[in-house]
């Protein structure tokens, strides 16, 4: 099933330049994913919002070919927001389903596994930190 989105990618950081470099650099490696289509694509004004960060967004419509390719966009580019614009009621081919259920819970288990290695450095830092 082909999905037509619109999505909402933000920017924040330091300095102004950066953010402003960096939301043109996304918008353009999107035009380029492979299964997704950009049918209009608008980068907001970079705005400072608090002492020395920045922040600027892409209101971007596409379409994307599958399931599983929705979910990867959405792992990939952490939208904050995302609405799919052309159904009421999804049908999905069951296959298509179960393969975007078993990418995403081999994303899940990436993050985990990265957590958990983070979380045992700390508590190997701090146990160092105690015996000095």
């Amino acid at each position: 099933m082909v999905f037509t989105v619109r999505a909402t990618i933000e920017v924040l950081g330091y300095p102004e330049d950066h953010v402003k470099t960096t939301i043109e650099k996304v918008v353009e490696k999107l035009k380029n994913e492979e299964g997704i289509k950009i049918i209009k694509s608008e980068i907001q004004k970079t705005e400072k919002i608090k002492e020395n960060f920045f922040a600027s967004f892409a209101e971007t419509e596409m379409k994307i070919n599958d399931f599983s390719r929705l979910l990867n966009f959405c792992y990939n580019y952490l939208p904050s927001s995302l609405e799919i614009l052309d159904a009421d009621k999804i049908t999905l081919p069951i296959r298509e389903f179960s393969m975007g259920i078993n990418e995403m819970l081999a994303k899940l288990h990436h993050y985990n596994l990265v957590v958990n290695n983070l979380s045992n450095k700390v508590m190997e830092l701090k146990k160092e930190n105690t015996s000095k």
